[in-house]
């Protein structure tokens, strides 16, 4: 299984906390969220890693040295933004048959393995972590909504919310696994988002929604009020 860290966004909305550095280079306790969420992903055996790179690649280059992972760690420079979607298309041959995609400037923790015996028994074509503000922690901005069937098929998905209608809604993570050829759907050299490009073609498809365990948690640090939200969760519920 290998997986994608998405890093190449730049941090216009956070500026005053990343200090022109990219959001992925946060700290939180000392850590930022590039190392939390690599460490996150090893630990579960996932050794083959690609990040895409736009915004002060080397910034981010330095980091993983820093880091000093024993695992196989992979670049992929983008000259012009190809969107979420199209940064993946670039590396397509090769990603192994279903992998995983994940958000770089969330912090995360929940258990890789359940979601991906999930994915594989559903023989789902995409699946999507779901959280949900009612049952985990939250720290203030939620840019989804999701709507599940009975059998766990996304059969609504709405993207660009700054904030929930319903408190109980489930909402995207940023954590994908794909299987490989859905990927034949994303056009070359072209920027394409999965929210609004792609996901929109699967619904009522092979597309499915997993539900984090209840100790789980995605916690977004896109502006400066969520970023110190999140860093009183952290504190207060000693996350880690």
């Amino acid at each position: 299984m290998d997986a994608f860290l998405l890093a190449g966004g730049t941090s216009g909305r956070i500026l005053s906390i990343t200090k022109g550095k990219p959001k992925p280079l946060i700290k939180i306790k000392k850590k930022t969220l590039l190392e939390r969420n690599l460490k996150w992903i090893m630990s579960y055996g996932i050794h083959n890693i690609w990040i895409n790179l736009h915004f002060k690649p080397n910034m981010i280059k330095e980091e993983v040295k820093k880091i000093n992972p024993e695992s196989k760690i992979n670049f992929s420079f983008e000259k012009k933004l190809l969107g979420t979607a199209g940064a993946i298309k670039k590396v397509e041959k090769k990603l192994s048959q279903n992998f995983l995609v994940i958000y770089c400037d969330n912090l995360l923790s929940f258990n890789l393995n359940n979601f991906i015996d999930f994915h594989l028994k559903k023989k789902s074509d995409i699946s999507i972590a779901l959280y949900s503000p009612k049952r985990h922690y939250f720290s203030g901005i939620a840019s989804s909504e999701v709507i599940l069937s009975k059998n766990s098929k996304i059969k609504s998905f709405i993207e660009g919310k700054e904030k929930l209608k319903k408190i109980n809604k489930l909402v995207n993570t940023g954590t994908y696994l794909l299987n490989k050829k859905i990927l034949k759907k994303i056009p070359v050299n072209k920027f394409f988002d999965f929210s609004l490009n792609l996901f929109p073609q699967f619904i009522n498809k092979k597309f499915y929604g997993y539900k984090i365990e209840k100790k789980g948690y995605c916690l977004a640090s896109d502006t400066p009020e969520t970023y110190k939200k999140t860093v009183e969760i952290v504190k207060k519920e000693k996350l880690f």
